[in-house]
């Protein structure tokens, strides 16, 4: 099938209106395994609007931490949250909490697009387009009108920079987990082979063909391993 390139930057009309597959107070529960193993739970939440400078905001924020032989072996204790505009779900600000083994980071990030700007807690650095990070990045995909061989790109901020990044849709495929049976999308976001987190390996993400457009699925490779999420269950 021809692949069909969609820019995806700038153009907020790609977003299906103000109808969204998702609501305000969605909770998304993952079961979390690292190198096939059992290790944890993570979670997505997205919370009522709130109003900063005029600007409506949804807030979206991550959990995962891991089970207790895990916390023997290597612990996981991360929270992000991220708030997004309600017309564009660009990001308007991130605040990371990271802890991974004797691996941390805190990142707070302030984006000002009238001023061309995104202001952390190490540095400014400026900005032209538009951006989402990676975990508000999950809902920006929900809305995009997927299709087999379509092509996407976009821009992510993380880790104190930003990457441009193009996104494929590989094909469809019937997946299993403890929410249910859904029919999904696999994407798979790139940028010259390198992942979209931490640029150390494939990360692919399945999205379920329906009018919920679930994350389903997350498999991304990482400082410790490969990394998969499953989702478990969904309100409302």
């Amino acid at each position: 099938m021809k692949t069909i390139l969609l820019s995806l930057a700038l153009h907020g009309s790609l977003i299906l209106g103000q109808s969204y597959p998702f609501t305000a107070s969605e909770t998304l529960n993952y079961e979390v395994s690292l190198n096939i193993l059992a290790a944890g739970d993570a979670s997505l939440e997205i919370d009522e609007n709130l109003e900063t400078n005029g600007t409506s905001l949804y807030l979206i924020t991550f959990q995962m931490k891991t089970n207790s032989l895990w916390d023997q072996i290597f612990p996981i204790r991360d929270t992000v949250k991220s708030w997004i505009d309600t017309k564009g779900l660009a990001t308007r600000k991130l605040k990371k909490v990271i802890r991974e083994g004797a691996y941390a980071q805190d990142l707070t990030a302030d984006f000002d697009y009238n001023a061309g700007t995104v202001t952390t807690n190490r540095t400014s650095i400026p900005m032209k387009d538009e951006a989402r990070d990676p975990y508000s990045f999950f809902y920006y995909l929900r809305t995009l009108p997927l299709k087999v061989g379509g092509l996407f790109s976009f821009t992510i901020f993380d880790n104190y920079r930003f990457t441009d990044l193009k996104m494929i849709v590989h094909r469809k495929e019937i997946v299993k987990v403890a929410a249910g049976q859904y029919d999904c999308f696999v994407v798979e976001p790139f940028r010259e082979g390198r992942a979209l987190f931490k640029n150390k390996g494939d990360m692919k993400v399945w999205i379920s063909d329906d009018q919920h457009r679930l994350p389903v699925m997350i498999i991304s490779k990482a400082r410790f391993g490969s990394l998969v999420m499953k989702l478990t269950e969904h309100s409302p």
